[in-house]
């Protein structure tokens, strides 16, 4: 079965390789600065000054954080699932060199992640005694919607260091955005487990083995009613649709360009509450259909300044996104005492720079961590080996 699968290439500075990294930088920086508007500016009812379009604008474009993690979620399933039926296909896949590469990749950002995040916590936490309307939970966002100090603990710290955040445990201190991480995880075992079940139908032993894991994965972590994990399967299958390669130009432009639209009017639609139910999974599904046209295109893309920023940031979109948060709220904590920002010329000037010094921040993290990955992977596998 494996064998008839024809499985895409992706290759560096290809364009499909390039619009993978646009719209991971996208949704990255969409994640940033909803979490700055919303921590730092106050809620749209409660702005005082001038509301002009500029400032409509901002606090709708905004609004997208978890639509956002649901494009991550598909661009995850491809990659990871590219690999997984490449590995099984080549008759190269193992449990350990797969969880080796999966792991080491994670809990290299995650580990430092959790330390920082919590030194930032304790540290502003201790500034202010636990006056600070931050960490008191009293700040008015949903970011951070009780003390700080209640989700601090050293059950809480392994819960999320194993990827059970949001299952048997909050996430860390005010670092929200861990909560997706272990749905990561989880997604990347369930993959491997399905096509294994299949694969192994007629083997009893084999298949009842990989169809307990499979229960325990949908039962034990609650994956049964994740709608996430089929929004990152349909991700893992988009590059085993056969692709048109005979598109013209001209027609691989204007399927892209209807794409985004669809993309556009879906994200407008969900946020007017037009659509309702069942979002992730509609936004996944049309993340999934904008990728795979992507695909349609061929040969090289030419680098400008668009591709060369999208490449940057999406080369360290994972330190970014662990994190941003428990250092956005230590700095909120230093500049904040009463009450949010409002998004006037002067407080946009003073977030702009706050953005750019996370970006610096994070960006020296992932020199430290994240850019280090494939060393880390090969130390371990010649660890493990002996």
């Amino acid at each position: 079965m494996l064998e008839k699968l024809s499985i895409a290439e992706i290759k560096r500075s290809s364009k499909l390789s390039i619009g993978l990294d646009f719209l991971r930088a996208i949704a990255t920086i969409e994640v940033l600065i909803s979490h700055l508007r919303n921590l730092y500016f106050v809620d749209y009812d409660r702005i005082t000054i001038q509301n002009n379009l500029f400032v409509r604008f901002l606090y709708f474009i905004t609004g997208f954080a978890h639509e956002a993690v649901i494009a991550f979620f598909v661009l995850s399933g491809l990659l990871i699932g590219n690999s997984v039926f490449k590995t099984l296909q080549q008759n190269r896949f193992t449990w350990k060199s797969y969880l080796i590469a999966r792991l080491s990749r994670l809990w290299i950002v995650l580990i430092p992640a959790l330390l920082l995040g919590l030194t930032w916590d304790l540290v502003g936490n201790f500034l202010f005694q636990g006056e600070s309307i931050v960490y008191s939970g009293r700040l008015g966002t949903n970011i951070i919607p009780e003390p700080v100090v209640n989700s601090i603990s050293p059950s809480i710290f392994l819960g999320n260091l194993f990827f059970l955040q949001n299952i048997y445990f909050p996430t860390l201190g005010s670092n929200g955005a861990l909560w997706s991480l272990s749905h990561e995880l989880w997604y990347y075992i369930t993959l491997p487990v399905i096509i294994l079940t299949v694969i192994n139908f007629q083997r009893f032993n084999q298949c009842l083995i990989y169809t307990s894991v499979l229960f325990l994965l949908l039962f034990w972590v609650k994956m049964r009613s994740d709608e996430g994990l089929l929004v990152w399967l349909l991700g893992s299958l988009i590059l085993l649709i056969p692709q048109n390669k005979n598109l013209s130009k001209r027609y691989q432009s204007l399927f892209l360009a209807l794409a985004y639209i669809l993309v556009i009017i879906t994200l407008i639609t969900i946020r007017f509450n037009v659509i309702n139910s069942h979002t992730d999974l509609i936004l996944g599904i049309v993340f999934s259909l904008l990728i795979l046209v992507m695909s349609f295109q061929q040969g090289e893309k030419n680098q400008n300044m668009i591709t060369g920023i999208s490449v940057w940031v999406a080369e360290f979109s994972y330190t970014i996104y662990l994190t941003h948060l428990p250092f956005l709220i230590f700095i909120l904590s230093l500049v904040i005492k009463k009450e949010r920002w409002q998004p006037d010329t002067q407080h946009f000037c003073y977030i702009s720079a706050i953005l750019i010094i996370t970006l610096l921040y994070a960006r020296i993290i992932y020199l430290l961590t994240e850019k280090n990955t494939p060393q880390l992977r090969d130390y371990l596998k010649n660890i493990l080996s002996r």
